[in-house]
């Protein structure tokens, strides 16, 4: 079979007997596939540089007995910012994990395709803004897969009552508040800037999603809903920010 070209992101690389690694790369028509890079890991390989993950490359790429192997690549953006700070470093292995665990269907590679191409690239040039980067991805993404909601403040059954009655009462598990819901585990408060951020984050203009701002306060209660909301519907506990709690 002939070479084929696509334009992919390397979400992550690990070694692979002595001197290759296996890249997974997350293309918009074939989705994530793994290709081999044959001695890249070799002292002077003239592909050495394909072995750093989070790059936008142009890939040539053959087909033997089924597996993919690396002829030849080139970089379209590097988003070697990401590598200046802990943070962009841990919000970046988060986007790619997340990736990898995501079953990626045809009808949607290309949406989280380009979705991970903003993430990346937004995330290698605004250091300050990597919880909000965070968050807006994993809101996407859980979009993407057909697992968020359009929340309508307007509807009193959404409401806190008590102590309370200016937050609203999501639930992680399907995205309605306790009343319809007898779980009540899975109940989340959230002051009304954070619950208007998902529904902004679900619809608004890829090109736009990580443009938002937000404060302290509003960033770290959306860190922690969808963290919860990913970790419920992906079925696996995503901590990876926990590494940062000790800076």
């Amino acid at each position: 079979m002939d070479p084929f070209n696509c334009r992919g992101l390397i979400i992550k690389s690990d070694d692979y007997k002595e001197k290759d690694r296996l890249l997974s790369v997350l293309t918009s028509d074939r989705g994530l596939i793994t290709i081999c890079a044959k001695g890249v890991a070799k002292p002077g390989s003239s592909l050495g540089f394909v072995s750093m993950p989070y790059m936008l490359c142009d890939f040539v790429v053959s087909v033997s007995h089924g597996y993919y192997y690396l002829k030849d690549a080139s970089i379209i953006e590097s988003n070697s910012g990401i590598m200046e700070s802990l943070e962009q470093m841990t919000v970046a292995a988060h986007i790619s994990a997340l990736l990898v665990d995501c079953t990626l269907q045809s009808e949607n590679a290309r949406e989280a395709y380009e979705l991970a191409v903003y993430a990346y690239y937004m995330l290698a040039n605004n250091k300050d803004k990597y919880l909000l980067i965070y968050s807006a991805f994993n809101w996407r993404l859980l979009t993407i897969a057909g697992f968020t909601v359009q929340y309508d403040l307007s509807n009193p059954s959404y409401k806190g009552t008590g102590d309370k009655p200016d937050r609203f009462l999501l639930n992680i598990a399907g995205g309605v508040n306790s009343a319809s819901n007898q779980n009540r585990s899975f109940d989340r408060l959230l002051e009304s800037p954070s619950v208007k951020a998902l529904n902004y984050f679900a619809t608004c203009d890829l090109k736009r999603l990580f443009t938002s701002s937000a404060d302290k306060k509003t960033e770290k209660e959306l860190k922690d809903f969808t963290t919860d909301y990913i970790s419920i519907h992906f079925e696996k506990i995503y901590d990876t920010l926990s590494v940062l709690n000790n800076l």
